[in-house]
């Protein structure tokens, strides 16, 4: 498994632990993506001939949209010498088959906390703020924490927060918390790089998305990107679709619908930009890349705003973060990385400042954890193949991130009650469940896990215990399967059987499946939960409760509603 897959491992499990923002499903468009993809190449600006390198990103794309069930992808590539391309695949709309082009505005989700970061550096470079500075200094009114945190510690996810959580948490004394000592490691986390837009506003007087645009967004020649989602702009965008059912494990391939764009500002992710204007952005990347500050900030704070960086895993490991930018690499040479996921959009970027190349991709549409970074780090190998003048590298497996690499342990006949059954089989093309007469596709989830579209057994994980190499058993929701018939299934603790549901706002982007496993108490798609003595839960590995979740408004013995981070999320019954 190469590190851009364990990454999409890494953040299938980051997704579960986040809410996303709300969308609307409009109408149902099942096979998207299946059709003949159209595909535009425009050379911005010449320079050195990346043709047949062009030629086979174009054809990889075209492959990664149909393997995954995507609709259209907007792709820009340049090289520190000056030349610029852009490549747009698909539909921006499916229903009245409008070709994506290079001037669709696509939301670019968590890539939009680099230039969040890259204006609060232009405004300390000014010495208008102070990164090392505790944040309460600059939010009056936030119920922080009382431990200090530094605005230093936002910018690289070391301040303990949870992934996501309102700046006004529903917990028990409306507080944010630190689930570590802030700046002794790395966790993401949307609700620091939301604060960061508020610090902007308030050291500048200003609303943020006006500040990013004239400090980043103006200077680096974006001007076809906004920092603001507004629903006025909604014709200049690129249709955004989403699973027509989400109350399920995730599935590639599954019938997708078009969505509502929802408003917002959040400097986590609320810029949108179309590919013609990340040509700029990764320019600008590649220069910082190589120390270069202008024209945002000082060559010496360049250098040091990617110094300053700290180890986060969530980007696989060795992974490292600074600011914004995640360090990563490709063929074990250093790259800067990042990725963004929205309710409508998903997309990637890679830049390789040593080579000299960096390429950028979002598509139109999201499936779990799928974002198009394999598609841009094959862009670079591309590209440095051709700088280097090598031969091109074969395209990878757009599904290996989903295929079980070494199935036989789980193959076979399993068992579980009420007379449920399955077969697990090895098949061309990847594992099969078969049950009731018909097969359903199997898809790797997470370590020791497996989603299937199979109708009998597609509303749960299949998550195995494992003794070696060897699976001893298996659960499916609440359910124990063994290899004998009819297994006795273990006694669920009565304390916890009332805690077990699905919990949600309504919008199946915000819902939380809890089940009562035996004595345990699990988050589906995240694993046990343990009470901790601040009582709250929290998953097992995650002592000190970075993710936490309150159980409150008892009505008839049971909880009405779980405060997930912060956020109220009644039960569904």
């Amino acid at each position: 498994m190469t590190n851009i897959e364990r990454e999409s491992m890494i953040s299938s499990r980051r997704e579960a632990l986040g809410l996303g923002v709300a969308g609307m499903m409009v109408s149902a468009l099942p096979g998207i993506a299946r059709a003949a993809t159209p595909a535009t190449l425009e050379i911005k600006s010449k320079g050195q001939d990346y043709a047949a390198a062009l030629d086979k990103l174009r054809d990889y794309a075209a492959a990664e949209l149909a393997a995954v069930g995507q609709p259209g992808m907007t792709i820009g590539i340049v090289d520190a010498d000056g030349f610029a391309a852009t490549i747009a695949l698909g539909w921006a709309d499916v229903e009245n088959k409008v070709p994506v082009r290079a001037d669709h505005l696509f939301e670019i989700g968590s890539i939009s906390k680099s230039i969040s970061a890259l204006c609060i550096h232009a405004l300390a470079d000014e010495g208008r703020l102070d990164l090392n500075l505790p944040i309460s200094h600059y939010l009056d009114g936030v119920p922080l924490p009382d431990v200090p945190i530094t605005t230093q510690q936002l910018l690289n996810h070391a301040a303990g927060f949870a992934h996501d959580a309102p700046v006004f948490p529903v917990s028990p004394d409306g507080r944010l918390w630190n689930g570590f000592a802030p700046g002794s490691h790395a966790s993401y986390s949307n609700i620091g790089y939301l604060l960061l837009g508020l610090i902007i506003t308030r050291v500048t007087g200003r609303p943020h998305p006006e500040v990013i645009r004239e400090r980043v967004l103006v200077p680096l020649g974006m001007t076809d990107a906004t920092a603001h989602l507004l629903a006025a702009d909604r014709k200049r965008y690129a249709t955004g679709y989403v699973p027509m059912i989400e109350d399920r494990p995730v599935m590639t391939q599954s019938p997708m619908v078009s969505g509502l764009l929802a408003e917002g500002d959040f400097a986590s992710g609320a810029v949108a930009a179309s590919s013609n204007a990340m040509l700029g952005y990764l320019r600008y990347v590649l220069a910082l890349g190589r120390g270069t500050g202008a024209p945002i900030m000082s060559d010496a704070h360049a250098k040091a705003l990617l110094a300053n960086d700290m180890e986060l895993d969530e980007f696989g490991p060795g992974a490292r973060y600074a600011s914004g930018f995640a360090k990563v690499k490709i063929d074990g040479k250093p790259v800067l990385h990042h990725t963004g996921g929205m309710e409508l959009f998903t997309s990637s970027f890679h830049v390789d400042p040593v080579a000299g190349v960096g390429c950028f991709a979002s598509v139109n549409g999201r499936v779990g954890p799928y974002r198009p970074r394999k598609t841009t780090a094959y862009a670079i190998e591309l590209l440095r193949a051709v700088r280097d003048g090598n031969p091109l590298p074969a395209a990878p497996d757009p599904l290996a991130y989903r295929k079980v690499d070494k199935p036989a342990p789980l193959l076979g006949r399993w068992f579980g009650p009420e007379g449920r059954s399955f077969e697990l089989k090895a098949a061309p093309g990847g594992v099969r469940l078969v049950a009731g007469g018909s097969e359903g596709r199997v898809e790797l989830s997470g370590e020791n896990e497996l989603a299937t579209d199979h109708p009998l057994f597609d509303r749960h994980l299949l998550t195995f215990e494992m003794k070696g190499d060897r699976a001893t058993g298996l659960w499916w929701g609440e359910q124990w399967f063994s290899r004998t018939g009819a297994p006795e299934q273990p006694a669920a603790d009565p304390a916890l059987k009332p805690l077990a549901g699905v919990y949600t706002t309504g919008n199946t982007a915000e819902r939380v499946t809890l089940l009562a496993r035996g004595r345990a108490l699990h988050l589906e798609g995240v694993g046990e939960l343990v009470r901790r003595p601040g009582g709250f839960w929290s998953p097992k590995k995650d002592v000190g409760g970075v993710t936490r979740l309150w159980f409150d408004k008892v009505v008839n013995g049971a909880p009405y509603q779980v405060s997930f981070c912060g956020m109220p999320l009644p039960r569904l019954s």
